[in-house]
């Protein structure tokens, strides 16, 4: 590759030689040919890394790292000691980016000097999505904005990671990723907004994610809700110092008493909860009385975390908090 690449591609890559191919033949296809596709190979035992060696033979902007099997965040992190360009991508081994997406991606980010990360929309191919998987991404495609982002930070993960490319100092000076039980991308965001990031997603769909059995997000233990609750609570206990103080939580369901326990696991006192449904209300859970929810106009002094599961309750919530004078990301917040 002659001259300096303008951006890094980090491209962890385990046993992925079915897509490998496909995933490589979108970014030599990008309109933007100033890249360095650093090929992460975690341990693999199938034709992967002989893929990978055939295009970095061919073409010098790929660069093939053998790594010992540590797993993905290892990986990644080796990738970051390894940045050299000003920007940093990301893309995994069996997802493609749309030809013009590292060109969009790094003119905003050049035109926009507050940011730290930008994403785009992403669309999903492979296996038919499940319903459920059409509204989480219907739902990230609908944050676009910085605001709009962080408003649902703590809802779920707003940020595809492989649609992203970030400024590599940000991410540097961030640590890179942690070897934690938590998902790495979404503990990456938390991170990144309790250090002062600004973010931003492109309107257009640049990146395109397959859905399939083997990805890690169905098959590792880190990415199962319980795991994004625990995430959540590290971050906001931490963010707001909750340690030892009061909360409300509003939902004696599943996902309030989830975020319940994960929140008391980390010093937070759970005050009490609040709940809509008749046939909750009056009942006891984790020791705690569950109250209706108009209760919290008495404005108790301590921080409301919502957290219901319910289609539409989301809205209905923020409606209610916001007619009864609390602020989000202040004094309430939404959990799930």
């Amino acid at each position: 590759m002659s001259g300096r690449a303008a951006v890094d591609v980090l491209l962890p890559v385990r046993d992925a030689a079915a897509t490998l191919a496909e995933t490589l033949d979108s970014l030599e296809a990008q309109t933007r040919p100033d890249f360095r596709c650093l090929i992460l190979d975690d341990g693999s035992t199938d034709a992967g890394p002989a893929i990978a060696a055939e295009r970095a033979a061919r073409d010098p902007r790929f660069e093939l790292h053998r790594l010992p099997r540590r797993g993905i965040v290892d990986a990644l992190n080796d990738g970051v000691a390894r940045l050299r360009a000003p920007y940093a991508a990301r893309i995994d081994a069996d997802d493609r980016m749309r030809p013009e997406r590292l060109r969009r991606q790094l003119e905003f980010l050049d035109a926009h000097a507050d940011l730290d990360v930008v994403a785009s929309r992403v669309e999903f191919f492979g296996d038919p999505l499940s319903a459920e998987m059409a509204a989480y991404r219907d739902w990230m495609n609908s944050l676009v904005t910085h605001e709009q982002i962080v408003g649902d930070l703590f809802v779920e993960a707003p940020l595809a990671h492989p649609s992203v490319t970030m400024r590599s100092e940000s991410l540097t000076k961030l640590g890179g990723y942690r070897p934690l039980p938590f998902p790495e991308d979404y503990d990456l965001w938390l991170r990144a907004w309790r250090a002062g990031w600004r973010f931003a997603k492109l309107p257009e769909a640049l990146t395109e994610l397959r859905d399939h059995p083997g990805r890690l997000t169905r098959t590792d233990r880190r990415y199962r809700p319980r795991a994004f609750f625990e995430c959540k609570a590290e971050h906001l206990v931490a963010a707001w110092e909750l340690a030892g103080r009061d909360v409300v939580v509003w939902g004696a369901g599943r996902d309030g008493v989830r975020a319940a326990k994960a929140l008391r696991a980390r010093g937070a006192k759970l005050r009490c909860f609040v709940d809509i449904a008749p046939t909750k209300v009056g009942r006891r859970r984790l020791g705690v009385e569950i109250r209706p929810a108009e209760w919290l106009r008495e404005r108790p002094g301590c921080p409301v975390v919502a957290a219901v599961g319910v289609k539409g309750a989301r809205r209905l919530i923020r409606d209610a908090l916001r007619e009864w004078g609390y602020h989000e990301g202040r004094d309430a917040v939404l959990f799930g």
